[in-house]
């Protein structure tokens, strides 16, 4: 269960104190030692590990992960981590819907719930990672793609290169 801090300044400290104390663990981890959110976590990670963009970027950045080869799909809901491992099959909009055409990938994403879409450059259990986070507006991660790893468990370069260009592209956006 979330909880609130008491006030600003404890819950400040408090998550400065969590993430002090596992910097490269999952942000919802450091968030449920924190009493905080996850959004609120990315918020307070070191500069360059994060960029935040407003949620209206959401079907844009599917799109062109569509193109990017196998990922890495996750939903955290504490409890659960799901992982489906497949490139990514792109979408169709209907009925305020972004829904999934692929496999093994498949779902409907309400696009009106996504309130702001993250760029994440981060250590996640020592293992350097990169991803586009999804979040809602209570500050709680709706999904996250994590780029795909070679045989030797490297990022890809060219999904590194893609990631980047997406994410300067949609800072760019004046929308």
């Amino acid at each position: 269960m979330i909880t609130a801090p008491l006030d600003a300044a404890a819950g400040t400290h408090s998550l400065a104190a969590a993430l002090a104390a596992n910097p490269t663990a999952a942000l919802e981890d450091i968030a449920r030692a924190a009493g905080t959110t996850p959004l609120d976590v990315l918020k307070a990670l070191p500069d360059g590990e994060a960029t935040i963009l407003p949620g209206r970027h959401m079907v844009a950045a599917l799109d062109d992960i569509a193109g990017w080869g196998e990922i890495t799909f996750i939903v955290n809901t504490g409890p659960v981590i799901l992982e489906a491992k497949a490139p990514l099959g792109g979408g169709t909009v209907a009925s305020g819907m972004y829904n999934l055409k692929g496999k093994p990938i498949g779902g409907h994403l309400n696009i009106a719930a996504c309130d702001a879409v993250a760029f994440v450059r981060r250590k996640l259990f020592s293992m350097e990672t990169r991803s586009v986070q999804f979040y809602a507006a209570d500050g709680a991660c709706l999904f996250k793609v994590y780029l795909g790893r070679d045989a030797e468990r490297r990022l890809i370069p060219e999904q590194i290169a893609a990631f980047d260009r997406l994410e300067a592209r949609l800072m760019d956006d004046p929308r």
